[in-house]
């Protein structure tokens, strides 16, 4: 074989021997799992379990790295065993609806109407719809007689305070499509708040900004929403890993007009954002190729700064001036960087971050401004203990309804 593919060898890449280790540590658990019946990914699903109080289906596959189609069957399976319900009973199987309208603004326990909205909504998910209907028809049949429970994205944003939840188009065209800017990660910011409230930290003029794999950001007044940057889909907003945030509406309707609707939709989510401009869709990628010189990983990281720090003056100018910055999710946790990159353009508003300032993980939470600054709070986010808790309660109100 030629030298020139000497480094394509399966023996010189990195990602087999990592492989072949797992492998071997799997292999290493064998001897006392195989006496007992279980597979080493029941083990683990086990210990989660032991460690947890309570966890919500997806909360455990996203802790395991399973998806449904694997994580599902496995859980029924446990549970014709009697492993699950008598030590560790399902209260509710939690979905998260990625699904726009009226009727996702709230938590429902599947029915017919839910496959009937969930049908409509196809017009405007169709890449993310039928993945849920599937799931959700997967989940009734293998746990019956459990609550299944469609979680919603936007319910902690769709409240009588906010001011900007139309859009100008045609009123026949609203009402016919169901439109409106309905908001995303709302379990982010429902979890955040109601942190923000328990440490008493509560300011009047406030933006927190989800900053991760999808990027957004809402201004609250009073610790109620005002205004939010994701629309009838999270393709609105902010530019995000693969997303490319609000662009020229004309843009979106030619790129139909040539592939169509749903490969349009699929570029323009899964393709384009920090991927499309800097060749990654990984932010600590793009910050280490930009400072090897990479021209296009400059110039994302330069777009993703400016987009941020640009809609936080937006929100501002709305509720006319701001009082504190929260950052939340995977890189508005973690990343120092672009937290300080982002603040650079806002000291004209009272706000200076200390150098190196990180999350205090054993205080829940940390201010990393200077004394002399405004409060720039870094809050660690859970949107899954936002949604069991939501969840709860509607089931909670579902059987004293029954009861009554």
């Amino acid at each position: 074989m030629s030298q020139e593919y000497e480094q394509l060898l399966l023996k010189n890449q990195l990602c087999f021997p990592l492989y072949a280790c797992g492998r071997k540590i799997v292999s290493a658990y064998t001897p006392y799992l195989k006496p007992l019946g279980l597979t080493y990914t029941q083990y683990v699903v086990f210990m989660v379990l032991w460690e947890k109080e309570s966890i919500s289906v997806g909360q455990l596959g996203s802790t395991l790295h399973l998806d449904a189609g694997t994580l599902t069957p496995l859980l029924k399976h446990l549970e014709k065993e009697g492993y699950i319900n008598e030590a560790h009973p399902l209260d509710g199987i939690l979905v998260r609806a990625v699904a726009a309208g009226k009727y996702f603004t709230e938590n429902h326990i599947v029915d017919d109407q839910t496959f009937e909205e969930l049908e409509k909504a196809k017009i405007t998910f169709p890449l993310h719809v039928p993945g849920t209907i599937k799931g959700l028809k997967n989940a009734i049949k293998a746990f019956p007689g459990i609550p299944v429970i469609t979680m919603s994205d936007s319910e902690a944003l769709t409240r009588p305070s906010r001011k900007d939840t139309d859009y100008a188009l045609p009123k026949k065209i609203i009402e016919e499509y169901d439109f409106g800017r309905w908001g995303a990660h709302g379990s982010s910011y429902g979890y955040v708040m109601g942190r923000i409230k328990e440490l008493g930290i509560l300011e009047k003029k406030m933006i927190i900004c989800h900053l991760g794999s999808g990027c957004s950001m809402t201004a609250f007044e009073d610790g109620e929403p005002a205004y939010t940057s994701m629309g009838e889909t999270p393709l609105e907003g902010l530019l995000c890993s693969t997303r490319t945030g609000t662009i020229d509406a004309t843009i979106g309707a030619l790129l139909a007009e040539k592939y169509g609707v749903k490969r349009s939709i699929e570029i323009m989510m899964k393709e384009s954002g920090l991927l499309a401009v800097g060749g990654s869709s990984d932010m600590r990628e793009i910050i280490a190729n930009a400072e090897e010189g990479d021209e296009g990983a400059a110039k994302a990281y330069d777009m993703f700064i400016e987009n941020v720090a640009g809609m936080i003056g937006e929100f501002a100018a709305k509720m006319g001036g701001l009082d504190a910055i929260v950052f939340t999710a995977t890189i508005g946790e973690r990343s120092i960087a672009v937290r300080s990159a982002i603040m650079s353009h806002l000291e004209f508003m009272g706000f200076k971050l200390k150098p190196e300032a990180s999350l205090d993980k054993s205080a829940g939470y940390t201010n990393v401004a200077e004394e002399d600054s405004k409060p720039v709070y870094v809050i660690p986010t859970n949107e899954a203990a936002y949604m069991i808790k939501k969840a709860s309660e509607l089931i909670d109100d579902e059987t004293n309804d029954v009861e009554e």
